[in-house]
């Protein structure tokens, strides 16, 4: 491996943290605001021979897919944060080493790797995935109040907020981009070595299932990641899971007045005869339109009566 403290060594940096910014900020500027005839270039390939992708190389980058050539061996902290519309990023091959909190605040949705199997394979996939997963403590949390906003921001945007995809030589898992304690990142190494591994799309989602909500003790983030394994891979277990908490996430999203998340939440068609009743009322007295719209057609499938004293 390079010695990447060697002055031949090339290093991408985000001015201001290059110490000679004036090379890095001409190569990057036409990156951070890409435009072709006037226009922003969505995908980007990076064919500049460079070895490190330094920290805060891509914060703020006006693209939305990345590619990055084979001679990248190592992406420094932070490389990737706060690039919002970034979804997409293709790793080389060359990757051997990653520094924490690489996506950070970003929009990035999915992970490609293409790596040859050999020696090094194990170290530099639990390096990455150190890179890519932040720890996030709950200790703040006030466990009587349930907010659910990423799930919100998920059922309204479509976008996975808690989770992101690992492509990897063709090959995917969904894991989580948050968990509560880097002790689980040796449980999730395992499962993703298997859930890679598997031949069929039920066991891999399964195992996505397993490492993500294994891995979470709160209630926020499990419904958060619950969701998204659902809509995004139709996991079988995070629908029973959905399931059996119905009435609590259908009712956070109504006590927080989100018409959108809560009828999208209820057109998913999970809410039992028990849930729907107990939504109905809340709805109303929040003035959802929507939503009580589709809580009377999920009602009208269970035969349902309303409630004499309810008004509609």
């Amino acid at each position: 491996m390079p010695n990447t403290d060697n002055e031949e060594f090339r290093t991408i940096y985000r001015p201001p943290y290059s110490v000679d910014a004036s090379a890095s900020a001409k190569m990057l500027n036409k990156y951070y605001d890409a435009r072709k005839d006037g226009e922003i270039v969505d995908v980007v390939t990076l064919t500049e021979p460079y070895n490190v992708i330094g920290h805060h190389a891509f914060d703020f980058c006006h693209i939305k897919e990345l590619t990055l050539p084979d001679t990248v061996i190592r992406l420094c902290r932070f490389a990737f944060a706060d690039c919002k519309t970034l979804k997409k990023v293709t790793l080389g091959k060359g990757i051997k080493k990653c520094g924490e909190d690489l996506i950070f605040r970003s929009g990035v949705q999915e992970i490609v790797w293409t790596k040859p199997i050999g020696e090094d394979v194990d170290e530099a996939l639990l390096s990455l995935l150190y890179g890519l997963i932040r720890e996030e403590s709950t200790i703040f949390y006030n466990t009587n109040e349930v907010r659910l906003n990423r799930g919100r921001i998920f059922l309204q945007t479509g976008e996975a907020q808690k989770t992101f995809l690992l492509t990897y030589n063709g090959r995917s898992v969904r894991l989580p981009k948050y968990i509560n304690n880097y002790i689980n990142m040796f449980v999730i190494q395992d499962m993703v070595h298997a859930a890679l591994a598997s031949d069929t799309k039920e066991i891999s989602q399964s195992l996505s299932y397993r490492l993500i909500l294994g891995t979470m003790q709160d209630f926020q983030n499990k419904v958060s990641v619950a969701l998204e394994l659902y809509i995004l891979e139709g996991s079988p277990d995070a629908k029973k899971y959905l399931q059996n908490n119905a009435a609590k996430i259908a009712e956070a999203f109504a006590e927080g007045e989100d018409d959108i998340a809560l009828s999208k939440f209820v057109s998913l068609g999970l809410m039992d005869a028990e849930a729907l009743l107990h939504t109905l009322p809340i709805a109303q007295e929040k003035g959802l339109p929507t939503s009580i719209a589709y809580l009377l057609e999920e009602m009208r499938k269970y035969s349902l009566r309303l409630p004499d004293a309810l008004e509609i």
